[in-house]
C-alpha cells in the first residue's frame, strides 16, 4: 500500500527478502542503516539508485526494483500479526492465548515455511488463539525491538539463535509466558507445532480427523478422576452417535477413534497415549509406509493430541 511519498509494508519475506539480504551484504556494508526497512522511504528508494548508478551494476538495478516491487505490493504473511516494542502489549494483554515467534528479521527457510502454514490454519480457523511474530536484531550498529528483547530475555542473542517461540495463556502473567522448544524437525512440522499449542491451550482448532463434540469430551476424560471416566465415556459414545458423519466418508473412523481411544486408556492407562503417538510418529516417518497410511496416521495423531495433557495439569485422584 502507498501512503504519501513512501512506500509501505507491514511484513516482507521471500523472495524480496533475499534480494534485500543479498544488496545488504554483497558490498559488506549495512544497507539497512542506509537504505532503512520497511517502511522503505524514498530516501531509500533514491540512495539504493545512487549506488547502482555508482557500481554500474544491472544486477544492483534489478534487485532493487524487484524489492521495490515487492514491498509496493505488500507482501505478507497471512495469519501472521507482526508487532513491535510500541504495539506488543496491545496485542500480547491476557486477554486471550497467543503464540509468538521471535526471530531475525527476515527469516526464510523451512521452519519458517511451516511458521506460515501455522498461522494461516490459526486465522482460518475460528479459535480465538493469535499468531504473532516479533523480529529481533541484537546488532550494535542496528537494534530491532531492543525492549522486547531485553524483556524476554533475547538480547544475548545472535541472528543464529532464533527463532524462540513463547506461548502467552490466556489471563496468565506474560512476564512468564511458557516456552516451546522444538524436538528435532519439529518446527519444520507445522501440525506438530499446532498440536503442542492445542495441548497446553485446550482450544480447538480443528484440524483433519478432529470432531468439535469429542473434542471437548476427550480433554475432559484426561483430566477427570479415573472413577469419572466411565461416565464420561458413556457421554463420548452418546455424543458420537449423535455426530453426522454423512457428508464424509473418513468421519465415521474420526468417531470411532475417539471412543477406541478412552477404552484403551481406561483399561492399559493414561501411558497409553503417549506410546501410541511415538509409535504412530515413527510410521510415519518411515520411507516405506504408503502415502495413503500415512495421512491415516496423521489425523490419528491429531486426536490423540487432544488426549495429550498440558504440562501444568494435573488428574484428580
Amino acid at each position: 500500500q502507498i501512503e504519501g511519498p513512501c512506500l509501505r509494508v507491514v511484513a516482507v519475506r521471500s523472495p524480496v527478502s533475499w534480494a534485500y539480504r543479498f544488496l545488504c551484504s554483497w558490498r559488506k556494508f549495512d544497507c539497512r542503516a542506509i537504505l532503512g526497512t520497511p517502511p522503505l522511504s524514498c530516501r531509500g528508494v533514491l540512495i539504493g539508485c545512487a549506488l547502482a548508478v555508482i557500481m554500474n551494476s544491472k544486477l544492483v538495478v534489478l534487485l532493487l526494483i524487484i524489492t521495490c516491487a515487492g514491498w509496493a505490493a505488500g507482501v505478507s504473511d497471512k495469519g501472521v500479526i507482526y508487532v513491535d516494542d510500541m504495539t506488543f502489549d496491545k496485542v500480547v494483554d491476557k486477554s486471550r492465548d497467543v503464540f509468538v515467534r521471535f526471530d531475525k528479521e527476515y527469516p526464510w527457510g523451512t521452519e519458517h515455511d511451516a511458521f506460515k502454514e501455522l498461522a494461516s490454519i490459526v486465522g482460518g480457523s475460528d479459535t480465538p488463539v493469535l499468531v504473532v511474530g516479533v523480529p529481533i536484531s541484537n546488532s550494535e550498529s542496528y537494534s530491532v525491538n531492543p525492549k522486547l528483547s531485553a524483556r524476554y530475555g533475547l538480547a544475548g542473542f545472535k541472528d543464529t539463535d532464533f527463532p524462540k517461540y513463547k506461548l502467552f495463556k490466556k489471563g496468565a502473567d506474560t512476564t512468564k509466558p511458557i516456552d516451546y522448544t522444538p524436538k528435532g524437525d519439529e518446527a519444520q512440522d507445522s501440525k506438530k507445532m499446532l498440536n503442542w499449542i492445542v495441548q497446553q491451550t485446550g482450544v480447538f482448532i480443528g484440524v483433519k480427523g478432529q470432531v468439535k463434540e469429542l473434542d471437548e469430551l476427550a480433554r475432559s476424560f484426561m483430566t477427570a478422576a479415573a472413577a469419572d471416566r466411565k461416565k464420561l465415556l458413556k457421554d463420548a459414545q452418546a455424543a458420537a452417535d449423535a455426530v453426522d458423519t454423512s457428508s464424509n466418508p473418513d468421519a465415521a473412523g474420526y468417531v470411532e477413534y475417539y471412543i477406541k481411544t478412552m477404552q484403551r486408556v481406561l483399561d492399559k492407562g493414561e501411558s497409553y497415549v503417549q506410546q501410541e503417538i511415538k509409535r504412530l510418529t515413527k510410521m510415519s516417518e518411515d520411507k516405506a509406509v504408503a502415502a495413503a497410511k500415512k495421512e491415516t496416521f496423521q489425523w490419528r495423531l491429531n486426536i490423540l493430541s487432544s488426549f495429550s495433557k498440558p504440562a501444568d495439569a494435573k488428574t484428580e485422584l
